[in-house]
């Protein structure tokens, strides 16, 4: 069955393996990597650019951030993940919004999702 990020699903968490396999994938292409972890951290969305490593983890919000207009501190590539996203939910005529250009929530199907990207020292293990 293959499952689209923008389908409706009843439950929150059915959203989650088609944030990573479905919408980032389609951003990132072979730039991103779905792991799992082998000592229990659970299951990491990462997108691999640079040789730097960001995970990107999808919550449920119960509202949206306050959108402050300001870019990651000075790392250049975050903000490429970020404008990146941003353009695909604009393509999908999705409202969101940016907070310390690490935070993005966005409303959808009556929900509202939350997704932080966290640049990581190494790939975790």
């Amino acid at each position: 069955m293959n499952r689209k990020f923008f389908d409706k699903y009843e439950y929150f968490w059915e959203y989650e393996y088609p944030f990573g396999e479905d919408f980032l994938k389609s951003i990132f292409d072979n730039k991103y990597q779905r792991k799992y972890s082998l000592n229990g951290e659970g299951i990491f969305n990462l997108v691999i650019i640079d040789n730097k490593i960001y995970s990107l983890d999808l919550k449920q919000a119960k509202s949206m951030v306050v959108d402050d207009g300001k870019k990651a501190f000075r790392d250049i590539t975050k903000d490429i993940v970020v404008d990146n996203i941003c353009n695909k939910l604009k393509e999908n005529n999705i409202i969101y919004t940016v907070n310390s250009g690490k935070i993005i929530t966005f409303k959808y199907n009556d929900i509202i999702f939350k997704t932080e990207i966290v640049k990581k020292a190494a790939m975790p293990a």
